[in-house]
């Protein structure tokens, strides 16, 4: 079937639920709907992607007219690392690239980072780019995944490089932050034009808008750069207790067109699943 034909699955792994985003094509081409499955807790000793493959693995299975669908996953932070490479003049070529890289992560992370997939981009040449990795073993569930379901797997993006390739017409300031938003995580970049400056991920405890505002309180004091950023702009599933943000810079929600939109088309589904659907359909 040709890719122009072919339904369109964008499915968006987490670790508590996926979010999954089925958009027809062919003769006739309707509009994206979308559905929350929840993912069971882990078991004892797995590791912690290791409930949500699964839960895709049953999805697909069980939506056997999704058979020749291009099939596209958006990983959740919990699942990636990132790091922030400098550009080195002294290597020629993609591989001494990603050797790099993966230097920095055994530096970060130690000798599990010998186990990672790590991919990233390298087309601002002279600047600083990004490197995401995850397990190899998740890469090659996701691959055998879509192969046992007949669907094309055309793509598997990290959420926060998936969210800046949608958003980063938006950021208009010399410098901002640019932070998603997820239960139990917050994944943070500082953004100049045209330029990676900084990256950061951190785990939060619930309220991630007094964790957030701290943590932007501590690098305004610490990072010379942060304290220049013109704005915040966040990709977050809730609005909730943002009238008493106090992050001392101007607030920017992204999606807000896309997130109205899907209230509208669900009015009748539980609010809390409302809001998850509208900001995955925030990053398509």
């Amino acid at each position: 079937m040709s890719p122009l034909w072919a339904d369109q699955i964008s499915i968006f792994l987490g670790p508590d639920r996926l979010l999954v985003g089925h958009r027809p094509r062919g003769l006739r081409p309707g509009l994206m709907t979308t559905t929350t499955v929840p993912v069971s807790g882990s078991s004892e000793g797995s590791a912690g992607w290791e409930p949500a493959a699964a839960a895709l693995e049953a999805h697909l299975a069980a939506n056997p007219q999704w058979r020749g669908a291009s099939l596209r996953i958006i990983l959740s932070n919990h699942f990636v690392r990132y790091v922030l490479v400098p550009w080195s003049n002294d290597l020629s070529n993609e591989k001494e690239h990603l050797v790099l890289a993966r230097r920095h992560f055994a530096v970060t992370h130690g000798p599990v980072a010998k186990n990672w997939a790590i991919r990233m981009s390298l087309d601002r040449p002279g600047e600083s780019h990004v490197a995401s990795a995850l397990d190899e073993s998740l890469m090659s569930r996701l691959t055998l995944a879509a192969a046992a379901s007949h669907t094309k797997l055309v793509s598997v993006e990290p959420l926060l490089m998936a969210s800046f390739n949608r958003w980063q017409q938006d950021f208009r300031e010399e410098a901002q932050w640019f932070v998603t938003v997820e239960n139990g995580m917050l994944c943070g970049a500082l953004l100049g034009r045209n330029r990676w400056v900084a990256l950061r991920r951190w785990r939060t405890q619930g309220d991630w808008v007094s964790e957030l505002s701290l943590w932007l309180s501590r690098e305004q004091l610490i990072g010379e750069e942060s304290a220049a950023a013109g704005a915040l702009y966040l990709l977050a599933p809730s609005r909730a207790g943002t009238d008493s943000m106090a992050m001392g810079l101007p607030v920017r929600f992204l999606g807000e067109r896309e997130r109205n939109s899907t209230r509208k088309r669900t009015a009748d589904v539980r609010p809390q699943v409302v809001e998850e659907a509208s900001h995955f359909t925030c990053i398509l």
